[in-house]
């Protein structure tokens, strides 16, 4: 029938010739079996009235494949994340890059999840590696011609490692004390104030000044998400830059640097050891790491009132959920919540205001009827 296609032999091996959407495909049908030949032509028929139907190269696109594009168009759109990312695909491709795209399934999937926690992977890694991968499927099916034509269903394991440490200003102030080099002081008491995350922190430069409004403009390639933000210098922030103004470097165009292995203006990156240090001398919990400083800034500014869409805007979040896992409840506030609840009750009238009805008087009632006219019922 016409529309089917036709098989030809090329050697020993039988191929099918068929047109779809206008053009002309000759595929190998790995057989040199006329019979299975035809029921293979007979197959590739009903795929492609189904809707089900894929290309020669699709059937031939590997997990590994996909994984590799992904890698490329991060690389390609300039994404912070591209190394982190390609990091992650590491594991994956070890697992599941030898399969064909079209082929993997929810199944596969889990079964590459229970392998990694065997071998104690963390869950939250897991869920690295999988979103990754999820990416990188979604990505195909966009693709002109698409690689997959459906994107398999690949669940995330739950995670409860979420931290919730944060500092008090009695603790914060304790630990200031503790960092003896002023240049790790200063990055770390704006991070404290900003909840900015590290890297932008160290990516400041004296260019980002307005030296007439007083303010930083975070580039939007300094920043994670891509987008610049605007950053007053008041208050605690201003005495923090005055300082860095006082120890500028000419030939240092970062904000915050330090001298580092007998270097002076380098990034103020790897300071543990000080950190710990300041921790045992503050008498604080080992746990402690500095990126508890993020949630707590967010927390401070929360409850200091300040409107969670301008804390977005300082902090850099760009939605409200990543937002509100920083935006910790302590058992203050949950006290702090019940006290004022008391308070508010407390407050209220304790006496009761209805009067009761008499005894043997009839209580009545009025019904309208249709013609707008009011007539009295007992009840």
């Amino acid at each position: 029938m016409r529309g089917d296609g036709s098989l030809f032999r090329r050697g020993r091996v039988w191929w099918a010739v068929y047109y779809l959407e206008g053009r002309r495909i000759q595929e190998s049908l790995g057989t040199d079996d006329p019979d299975i030949a035809a029921r293979r032509l007979q197959k590739l028929r009903k795929a492609r009235e189904s809707g089900t139907y894929l290309a020669p190269a699709e059937r031939k696109a590997t997990v590994a494949e996909l994984l590799d594009d992904l890698v490329v168009h991060l690389k390609v759109k300039g994404a912070a994340s591209a190394p982190k990312v390609a990091s992650h695909l590491k594991a994956v491709r070890r697992e599941l890059g030898h399969i064909k795209a079209p082929q993997l399934d929810t199944a596969t999937v889990e079964r590459a999840q229970a392998a990694w926690r065997d071998a104690d992977v963390a869950p939250a890694t897991v869920n690295r590696r999988c979103e990754a991968l999820r990416q990188a499927f979604r990505l195909a099916a966009r693709r002109t011609p698409p690689k997959v034509r459906a994107v398999p269903h690949i669940p995330l394991l739950r995670v409860r490692n979420a931290r919730q440490g944060f500092l008090s200003r009695a603790d914060f102030e304790a630990l200031l004390r503790g960092l003896v080099d002023p240049d790790v002081r200063d990055f770390v008491e704006w991070f404290w104030w900003t909840g900015m995350r590290p890297k932008e922190i160290r990516l400041l430069t004296w260019e980002m000044f307005d030296r007439e409004t007083w303010t930083l403009s975070l580039d939007p390639r300094a920043a994670k998400t891509g987008h610049g933000r605007v950053i007053p210098l008041e208050g605690a922030l201003r005495a923090v830059f005055d300082r860095r103004l006082e120890v500028r470097r000419l030939d240092c165009p970062l904000i915050f640097h330090r001298v580092s292995r007998g270097r002076a203006g380098r990034p103020v990156k790897d300071f543990r050891l000080q950190w710990r240090a300041a921790l045992k001398a503050a008498k604080l919990p080992a746990g402690l790491i500095p990126y508890d400083l993020r949630r707590s800034a967010l927390r401070n500014m929360v409850r200091g009132g300040t409107d969670y869409t301008v804390a977005m805007k300082i902090s850099g979040h760009r939605t409200r959920s990543t937002f509100d896992r920083y935006n910790i409840t302590s058992t203050e506030d949950l006290r702090a919540a019940v006290e004022r609840t008391t308070a508010y009750v407390e407050g209220l009238p304790s006496e009761r205001t209805v009067v009761p009805i008499a005894a043997g008087v009839q209580k009545t009632a009025t019904v309208r009827l249709h013609s707008g006219r009011k007539r009295p019922v007992s009840r």
